[in-house]
């Protein structure tokens, strides 16, 4: 026959036990709580989570207007499968808002197949730019085309002049006489090799220029005859040669060989049109004899 032992607890361990029975209910009992809880939820953020507001016209322009792709902004215009009836103000207003034709169609008519437009080619790259050499002096030249020499590191200019004529000879039949008005150009270079640096205007090339001494006269400086005109045109020990460095866009350095004292013009050949009273065009510029050379 089974025996049982007298449990004996004295008033504090029964207490103490009662008091753990207790809470173990409490918690078992709100743990049901909040099952309970969550259950009776459940349906509503199930509907929260498939619910979605309606698309708007203003939202797409949002998206468009972050920076977010085509593609992107059509799943969700077809997600939303609501086809918006615009009028010609609205269409207008969402082309200057920036959408594309495509997504406006889209929004017009969701249930249309959709085709992402072809990724960008990649750039091309172009031939490399031309390298130039290198010139301190060419930063300190102005953009307008012109004759320039440099004094110290300030550029005079010399402007393009328009050359005057006539002809010489019985019933002005005879060799044309190109001239500049005034007996020097303002623009003053000493003797020897000057540098110069010309910027061509529009049109015109380094080729088309020549290099002639002009006949000093007491109100104007002459030119016998017309460079590249035939039958007029200067004798050959009249072009001086000059050597020529390309040192940016349609600017060049001229180096002339030495240079007596005297006047002197780089002349466009082929731009005289003397039907029209002009015999050419070119820049001027003089040469001073250096200060040794004016006391002898």
């Amino acid at each position: 026959m089974a025996t049982f032992r007298k449990l004996s607890l004295c008033p504090l361990q029964f207490r103490l036990l009662i008091t753990a029975g207790w809470l173990q209910a409490g918690l078992r009992l709100a743990a049901l709580w909040m099952i309970a809880g969550l259950v009776g939820h459940l349906p509503a953020m199930a509907q929260n989570s498939v619910a979605e507001p309606a698309l708007t016209l203003e939202q797409v322009v949002k998206l468009s207007q972050a920076g977010f792709s085509e593609e992107l902004i059509v799943t969700k215009i077809k997600k939303n499968g609501k086809a918006f009836d615009l009028n010609t103000d609205e269409l207008l207003e969402l082309k200057k808002q920036g959408l594309t034709e495509n997504i406006i169609r889209f929004l017009m008519d969701p249930t249309q197949p959709y085709t992402p437009p072809p990724p960008p080619q990649p750039k091309i790259a172009g031939p490399p730019g031309k390298k130039y050499p290198d010139d301190p002096l060419v930063s300190l030249l102005p953009a307008d085309p012109g004759l320039y020499f440099f004094v110290e590191k300030t550029p005079l200019v010399a402007d393009l002049k328009i050359l005057l004529g006539m002809r010489k000879g019985k019933i002005m039949k005879g060799k044309p006489t190109a001239y500049l008005a005034g007996p020097k150009a303002k623009l003053r270079a000493k003797a020897g090799k000057p540098i110069f640096y010309l910027r061509l205007p529009e049109g015109k090339e380094v080729s088309d220029l020549i290099l002639t001494a002009l006949l000093e006269k007491d109100d104007r400086r002459e030119l016998d005859g017309l460079p590249g005109a035939k039958g007029n045109g200067l004798n050959a020990d009249e072009v001086l040669q000059f050597d020529q460095w390309e040192v940016g866009p349609k600017l060049f350095r001229l180096s002339p060989p030495a240079l007596e004292a005297g006047e002197y013009l780089f002349f466009l050949v082929g731009s005289a049109e003397p039907d029209k009273g002009t015999y050419g065009k070119g820049f001027d510029f003089g040469v001073d004899a250096l200060a040794a050379e004016k006391k002898k």
